[in-house]
């Protein structure tokens, strides 16, 4: 499924590079791609320390900084988008460093996999066993060491 997503936006990419150049100019499209970078960059930088002086903020207020990580996990995916050279992944992550839009990205994200999020219920055990050289040999008590979870 993301194979094909990634193989879609390199030609939609390599598509509007092509037409943009056509259009104004190979130099002008390459100029136009480093200043978006640019603006971008300097956008995620200041997004991104507001977003860390929200989360602790909210630390300090004794509150748990769950909406201010998500928007670090969108702020980190729009930096990634803007490193990449191309005017679509520039302008979604543009749109990921704006607040407004931001907040709702993770909106969407969370209706869409709350279900799955918050009612999967799965328990896990772990065994560790310790070879019978270390343990003893001949002993007929045996101590089971392990790991429990539940969520």
């Amino acid at each position: 499924m993301i194979f094909p997503l990634f193989v879609i936006m390199t030609l939609l990419e390599i598509y509007v590079l092509v037409s943009v150049g056509e259009s104004i100019g190979g130099f002008s499209t390459i100029l136009l791609v480093v200043i978006t970078a640019l603006v971008g960059s300097t956008l995620l930088k200041q997004q991104g320390w507001s977003t860390m002086a929200k989360a602790q903020n909210a630390m300090a207020n004794g509150q748990t900084p769950a909406f201010e990580m998500l928007e670090g996990v969108v702020i980190l995916i729009s930096g990634v988008l803007l490193l990449t050279p191309g005017f679509i992944t520039d302008t979604i992550g543009l749109l990921g460093l704006m607040p407004f839009s931001r907040a709702y990205f993770i909106d969407n994200m969370l209706k869409k996999n709350a279900q799955k999020i918050f009612t999967k219920n799965s328990t896990t055990f772990t065994h560790k066993s310790q070879n019978q050289k270390e343990s003893g040999a001949g002993q007929k008590n045996e101590t089971l060491e392990g790991e429990f979870w539940e969520d």
